[in-house]
């Protein structure tokens, strides 16, 4: 497989489906599609959330690239970063149903790899 490149701007979750969708066809990794809407999702709705403060009007950058078997998956806000990633990693029935770090969780469940850099979320996934 050669090397994909993509990129897509969000500007809040409205149409996240369609957009998922879309690159999942560009990506054509129909067999892993559900795994990967869920962590872009999850990273998108963190970034609208958390990082973006809920503000329509600031975008989300979605880059994609797949090198061999390795999908690495960049999602950027305009916010400042996650300051410390221990309290956002561990779920437990004290705090199952608690409305913040689920999606990091989530995150770190599917994806094979995940680091923080400044405002963005990198997640590697390897293909089937």
């Amino acid at each position: 497989m050669s090397t994909i490149k993509g990129e897509v701007a969000f500007y809040g979750v409205d149409n996240i489906s369609v957009k998922l969708d879309n690159i999942i066809k560009i990506l054509n990794l129909k067999k892993q599609s559900f795994e990967i809407k869920l962590i872009i999702s999850e990273a998108v709705s963190n970034a609208f959330i958390h990082g973006n403060n809920s503000d329509k009007n600031k975008p989300i950058s979605v880059q994609w690239e797949i090198k061999e078997n390795l999908l690495i998956i960049d999602v950027k806000d305009c916010g400042c970063g996650l300051k410390d990633l221990k309290d956002y990693k561990e779920i437990n029935k004290e705090n199952l149903l608690n409305e913040s770090g689920r999606g990091l969780y989530i995150i770190s469940s599917y994806a094979d790899e995940v680091k923080f850099k400044g405002n963005s979320i990198i997640m590697e996934k390897y293909l089937l």
